[in-house]
Parts: structure tokens; C-alpha cells; sequence
């Protein structure tokens, strides 16, 4: 019996920023949707990273050494996450024991608490959007159009069902250097070739390079060949 192979993808990794909060930080979409994907343990789980631009009114635990000014990533034990409503609570680092090192003190003053939460693995997905992270079987694959000299685009029939006459696609917009469609080509062609059917293949998991604090490279099948740089996941909907 032949084996369905299914080509995954992933756009970068998303990072949030939250301007002017309390100890409680609510995240948005922007970060991960639905925000009930993150759950009690995103955090000690590596899911996502708390960070925090430093103000001089900041009281940080001992387990911290820190610069007004530059952001500095709050441990694991030093918030909780929200049951499934990705609501981010900061212990403060008052008392004895773990809230007196991992804890973080906030300001009191309107505009001092500023924070940056990194999405560190890929968790999101479905048909709403903005979707980050899509898995097609090879056999919906339809083909490829060049947009632009940097941007083509890899077609699948849409998961939504609308296969009628004019039935519209799921579409994986791919950011590469001018004139690489030949090679993007090629990588597709690989990636779906029956030899290797009944595998699934990372085409492009994208990481979070550049982003402040941890550093994940991107995953892209066969060495890329093609130089991609960036995904977009349009979905029909």
C-alpha cells in the first residue's frame, strides 16, 4: 500500500512585544493563536521567554544580574502561565525562598514595564489566521508560481474543501534570493519524489535568528539549495 507523505511548514518564530503592563501580561495572536494553545507549563515546557526591559525601579531576584535599559529573560520559576488563556503573572521578588531569586519587583510607574515574549517552538495551527505552522500530504500539491524575482509560491488544494471548478488553494508564499525559482524547484520536486514517500519532511521550519535572547535556527530540507529566507502561510479559508 502506498504511504502518504506529508510536506510540513513553519513561518519564524514570533516574538510579541507588551508595552506598559502590571504584573499581569496578557499575550495576543500576534504571538501564538489561539492564545489558549499556552498553557500552565509554556514556560518550564521551553515553549516561550519572558523578558523584560530593565528599569532602575525594577527590583530583580539574586539569580539575575542586569543592565537598565536591555531586556533580561525572566526564568521559568519566576512567572506563571494561565491555564489555556495565555496569561503570563510575574512573581515578585519579595519573601524568602525561589520568589526571592527568580522573582522580578515591577514598577509602579505608568510606562516602566515593558516586555518581549519570544515564541521558542512551533505550536500554532488550523485554517484560522494568522496560522504559523501548516502540514500538507504531497498528493494535494498542485505547483508553483513565480510572483516575483524573490517570492514564489508552492500551490496545495485547499484543506477548506472548496475543490469546485474554481476551487482555490492553500498557498506557502517563499521569500529566496533573486533568480532561485530553479532550485525552489527542484527542492519541491525532492521533497515530494515517491522514493521517499511515507515520510514526513520538514521543507521549512522557520526559527527566531535576530530575535533578543535564545537564537533558533531555521530547518529547511536538503541544505537549501534555494536560499529561502522566509515563509508566509496563506490558507483559503
Amino acid at each position: 500500500m502506498k504511504k502518504e507523505k506529508y510536506l510540513i511548514f513553519g513561518q519564524k518564530l514570533a516574538t510579541e512585544d507588551i508595552a506598559n503592563q502590571d504584573a499581569t501580561v496578557q499575550t495576543t495572536t500576534s504571538l501564538v493563536n489561539a492564545v489558549s494553545l499556552l498553557n500552565a507549563t509554556s514556560g518550564t515546557d521551553g515553549i516561550i521567554e519572558v523578558q523584560l526591559l530593565k528599569h532602575a525601579d525594577h527590583t530583580a531576584g539574586s539569580a539575575y544580574t542586569t543592565t537598565n535599559g536591555e531586556y533580561f529573560t525572566i526564568n521559568s520559576s519566576g512567572y506563571t502561565v494561565g491555564a489555556s488563556n495565555g496569561v503570563i503573572t510575574i512573581i515578585p521578588a519579595t519573601g524568602g525562598g525561589n520568589d526571592a531569586v527568580n522573582g522580578v519587583t515591577l514598577s509602579g510607574t505608568n510606562g516602566n514595564n515593558d516586555f518581549r515574549v519570544n515564541l521558542l517552538k512551533h505550536i500554532d495551527g488550523g485554517v484560522s489566521s494568522p496560522c504559523r505552522l501548516v502540514c500538507f500530504p504531497a498528493s494535494n500539491f498542485v505547483g508553483i508560481q513565480t510572483v516575483s524575482t524573490t517570492r514564489t509560491d508552492i500551490c496545495f488544494k485547499s484543506g477548506s474543501g472548496d475543490l469546485g471548478k474554481n476551487f482555490q488553494l492553500d498557498i506557502i508564499e517563499v521569500t529566496h534570493p533573486a533568480g532561485n525559482y530553479k532550485e525552489l524547484a527542484e527542492m519541491v520536486s525532492d521533497a515530494i519524489a515517491p522514493a521517499k514517500s511515507g515520510a514526513p519532511v520538514d521543507f521549512f521550519i522557520g526559527g527566531n535568528s535576530g530575535a533578543t535572547g535564545t537564537t533558533i535556527d531555521n530547518v529547511v530540507f536538503n541544505g537549501n539549495p534555494a536560499g529561502i529566507t522566509a515563509i508566509n502561510i496563506a490558507l483559503d479559508s
